[in-house]
């Protein structure tokens, strides 16, 4: 296949510089030479990998690294820089660089545009971070997908832009971006084919996978696909035009390479809950829902003390989520008795713990704009109640090993 096109390539353009390098005896040479085709052998061709942001790609990272999560850039994974969110592959894309990446094995996975904006937008939407990029702060998705800013990412990513650049794609330059992706012979999968990508990747390249796969980054809550409106789905087709050809046309590729490819079937364990722990490192919970901060903010002692105790006590989502629903209704029962605000929050009953505290964000919204129901924001209400075993607690390590909470 693709690799040993490359080693009889590599072996063209080496044999002489061997031969003025090693010794002139004839079978000293050749021994050289051996020894250098074993180490070349020996030693597998790592992989170029562009980590379009929402297309699973953590997932796929992780996996061909052996880490638990994202792994720094380097030559080898193209992803976003951390300062400036900006793609680190442009250079990949520049026709002037087309014979050196011709000599690398590129892969990529690409979303359908619809469900790809859909993700990006609940996946960040609370993220000033990422947010703060915007001319105009959207406040909704239907606002979100009309900003010219968020069109077109997967190409704009592959152009080497920075997310919610204010460059416009050209039709000339996209049919560019998809011709070397021919010309390079990248190795395209699809989120909605994983399975098929996946084995396609193991069939052209040199990847083993496991039986089971970790999700990674998976959006805590957002609509799918079928809970959005035709005419916003329009829309979204309208203004990603050519994102949605580049997807066509790899996902035809795809299909038609993998015909007579036997697909294996690999589990996917975890999802949205096992995103919970990580997220709380940047986010109040609440903030998968809430509109308003206001109650976050003044209260934030109390939130940033639940959050730790929850970091160091709570290994999982799941976990996390159950105790945090249980120890602010305990609280809030505490501090607001008598109000109609503590009283909608007993009431709520979810059939999960996610589902309960988005119904608890919604309480809050409408609790922040009716002061009829007792939320008594202007100043701090609410404590976190710690028995003295508890406020031992604090002074553990996390049950999970992560950076410094930082909102």
């Amino acid at each position: 296949m693709q690799h040993f096109d490359r080693l009889g390539g590599w072996l063209g353009s080496t044999i002489p510089i061997i031969n003025r390098i090693v010794e002139p005896d004839p079978d000293y040479r050749f021994l050289s030479w051996f020894h250098a085709l074993e180490s070349f052998m020996q030693e597998k061709q790592q992989p170029i990998f562009i980590h379009i942001p929402k297309t699973g790609g953590t997932s796929i990272n992780c996996v061909i690294k052996g880490t638990e999560w994202q792994t720094p850039l380097d030559y080898y994974y193209r992803h976003l820089e951390f300062e400036t969110k900006t793609s680190t592959c442009g250079d990949i894309f520049d026709r002037a660089n087309r014979e050196k990446y011709k000599q690398e094995f590129i892969f990529m996975m690409l979303r359908h545009p619809v469900d790809r904006l859909i993700s990006e937008y609940y996946y960040i939407r609370k993220n000033p971070e990422f947010m703060g990029f915007l001319t105009t702060h959207p406040n909704s998705f239907a606002e979100y997908i009309s900003n010219p800013q968020t069109s077109n990412y997967m190409l704009k990513f592959l152009d080497g832009q920075r997310i919610y650049s204010e460059s416009a794609l050209t039709s000339k330059r996209a049919t560019e971006i998809i011709s070397l992706i021919d010309e390079l012979d990248m190795h395209v999968g699809i989120f909605e084919e994983y399975d098929r990508s996946l084995s396609y990747f193991s069939e052209v390249g040199d990847f083993t996978w496991p039986q089971t796969i970790d999700v990674k980054r998976a959006t805590i809550n957002r609509p799918s696909v079928k809970q959005i409106s035709s005419e916003v789905v329009d829309k979204i087709l309208a203004a990603n035009e050519l994102d949605l050809q580049l997807y066509q046309h790899c996902k035809a590729k795809l299909i038609e390479r993998t015909q007579q490819l036997s697909i294996n079937k690999i589990k996917y364990q975890g999802g949205k809950l096992d995103f919970v722990i990580p997220y709380t490192v940047w986010n109040c919970i609440l903030d998968i829902e809430l509109s308003n901060r206001r109650f976050i903010e003044e209260n934030k002692t109390f939130f940033v003390t639940l959050n730790l105790y929850l970091h160091k006590t709570t290994g999982s989502g799941k976990e996390y989520a159950k105790n945090w629903v249980k120890l602010f209704k305990k609280s809030v029962a505490e501090y607001f008795k008598g109000t109609k605000f503590a009283k909608q929050i007993k009431q709520i009953r979810r059939p999960s713990a996610i589902d309960e505290i988005i119904a608890i964000a919604r309480v809050i919204d409408a609790a922040t704009s009716n002061p009829a129901l007792g939320l008594e924001l202007g100043q701090p209400k609410i404590k976190l109640l710690l028995t003295s075993q508890m406020g031992k607690v604090l002074q553990q390590k996390d049950v999970v090993v992560k950076g410094v909470i930082n909102w």
